[in-house]
């Protein structure tokens, strides 16, 4: 669900790539079960994959959490509240990606929003996550997005907090422990690292506002 546009993952990558200017780095956006297949199979050498997955043969590190928010229109009524709740937002549209982390983001919806008798209603969009929220400005629904996103403007969209405070996503990077790439080793070192990085100051945010 991480954007390139800031966050963990654009600064990990960024730092890997400042660092190791000589290693060339290629990107495959697609679904969770996709990308832990394309490791399986060697074809890719790590993937970032929500939660904590456990796949034969790999290892798996977390390494950064990040809030879930709502993607909504300027001209919604909502759009001048501080933070919104599941409950403000159930009976609204809900547009989701088909590949990438749509399949994520559907399963988290139908989590939070389904009950007896009642099921959200999902509008899946075959575009990618900038058309998504583009279509949120065209007032075609809302959707959901991480703090990441916020990286990049959308004219006409409002990003709202979700007012319980413990909507996150958790993301872990997840690699084959025979893969001898060593450019994959230089990676996961890099990534430990600036997660360990990521943590304290965090500490030291949370310290200072206590």
């Amino acid at each position: 669900m991480a954007s390139l546009a800031s966050g963990f993952l654009a600064d990990l990558l960024g730092a890997y790539h400042r660092r190791f200017p000589g290693i060339e780095i290629k990107l495959d956006e697609a679904t969770s079960q996709v990308n832990a297949s394309a490791v399986l199979n060697g074809r890719l050498d790590a993937a970032f994959i929500p939660g904590d997955p456990k796949l034969p043969g790999c290892r798996t590190e977390r390494l950064w959490d990040e809030k879930i928010c709502v993607a909504v229109p300027e001209a919604h009524a909502m759009a001048a509240l501080a933070a919104v709740t599941w409950d403000d937002v159930r009976h609204e549209t809900f547009l989701v990606t088909a590949d990438a982390a749509g399949p994520e983001i559907e399963d988290h919806l139908v989590r939070q929003l389904s009950g007896p008798g009642f099921h959200p209603r999902i509008s899946v969009q075959r575009v990618g996550r900038e058309n998504l929220i583009n279509m949120v400005a065209q007032g075609f629904g809302i959707t959901l997005t991480t703090r990441s996103t916020f990286g990049i403007p959308y004219p006409g969209v409002r990003f709202l907090s979700i007012a319980s405070g413990e909507d996150t996503v958790s993301s872990s990077v997840v690699w084959s422990a025979s893969n001898q790439n060593p450019a994959l080793k230089l990676l996961i070192e890099l990534s430990l690292d600036h997660a360990r990085q990521t943590r304290r100051a965090e500490i030291r945010k949370g310290a200072a506002t206590d």
